[in-house]
């Protein structure tokens, strides 16, 4: 079935930029942006490009692997630029950049890039078709549609909204779990949590629970592709449980996995799960090396070998990402 396109716009007309200001109460210990809020205006940002384009709401379902090249510092500015690459029936493939900004100068440095899987919904958070078609505009954006098609392909199965098992971690003492009542200031449409938030608290409790290791101050280097499975409406009860799965030499693994509970305790849902790859930092800023851990029971040695293939491919892919980058420009308008 063909289908009906109300309106046609180029990728450069999808494109949306947004600035912000680098201060105190966006930073770590180190001077430096804290990377949940990075993601959280990453996602804020992508959110506005995706529902201009649905013409309506439109929420994310799908982050791929992010890396964090170079940092962002207080007093400059961030800025966020996306811009929707390939739209499906009811989905929008949507890159992510941001960069630090010297406010003086204007120079700009590229702090990382994400690829995000949008879905347009109605009012029931319900799947609903698209109302744009892309025309891709000179051999860049053609270069870009043609990128996003190959990504959606190659992405696998998605996680089950039934898989409430929290994550193991290597030791008892390497575990967190949390709750949070869902408010309207969690949201950002429709009563339903607003996806960079959630990625804010994930991000702070797997730090936290990656200093309470380390004893020193963690920044988040990477996070691996993450699927968003089942909404988390307003009055819900969040529930998210931490482990660390993986010690390095200077960094750890965190598993991360959320559970959305209604008021009533009547349905629990898988809401995602994500790798969080983080590292000691020493207070001139170098990596620093964490407690070593060695695994001893069988069970430990098995994390360990999940967690290292997952490290292996993670590195394959930091060096793809790094190469990509390169050619990753926002379309001219």
């Amino acid at each position: 079935m063909t289908k009906r396109c109300l309106r046609e716009l180029s990728i450069s007309d999808t494109l949306i930029e947004t600035i912000h200001l680098v201060s105190p109460s966006h930073i770590n210990p180190l001077g430096i942006l804290h990377g949940g809020v990075g993601l959280r205006w990453m996602v804020t940002t992508a959110s506005m490009a995706a529902a201009r384009v649905a013409r309506g709401p439109a929420f994310i379902v799908h982050l791929d692997h992010v890396f964090f090249l170079n940092p962002v510092h207080l007093g400059m500015n961030a800025v966020v630029t996306s811009w929707v690459e390939y739209i499906g029936n009811t989905s929008m493939e949507l890159t992510t950049l941001m960069e630090e900004e010297n406010p003086i100068t204007g120079e700009r440095t590229l702090t990382t890039a994400a690829h995000m899987t949008y879905v347009a919904v109605d009012e029931g958070i319900r799947p609903r078709p698209v109302p744009t078609c892309l025309n891709p505009r000179g051999s860049l954006e053609e270069e870009l549609y043609e990128r996003a098609a190959e990504r959606r392909k190659m992405r696998g199965p998605r996680l089950s909204p039934e898989d409430l098992e929290p994550p193991k971690p290597l030791l008892p003492g390497m575990k967190l779990t949390s709750y949070k009542l869902v408010n309207p200031e969690d949201t950002l449409a429709l009563n339903a949590m607003h996806g960079g938030r959630l990625l804010y608290l994930l991000d702070e409790l797997a730090g936290i629970t990656a200093i309470r290791y380390a004893h020193g101050t963690m920044v988040t280097a990477g996070i691996d592709a993450t699927d968003f499975v089942s909404p988390i409406w307003v009055s819900d009860i969040l529930e998210i449980h931490t482990a660390i799965t993986y010690v390095g030499r200077t960094s750890v693994e965190v598993t991360v996995k959320a559970i959305t509970q209604d008021p009533a305790g009547e349905r629990r849902r898988h809401a995602t799960t994500s790798y969080f790859t983080l590292v000691h930092l020493g207070s001139d800023g170098r990596p620093k090396r964490v407690p070593q851990f060695k695994p001893v029971e069988e069970w430990q040695k098995k994390l360990f070998r999940e967690a290292e293939e997952r490290r292996r491919k993670r590195m394959e892919l930091l060096e793809f990402f790094k190469r990509e980058v390169e050619y990753i420009k926002p379309p001219k308008r």
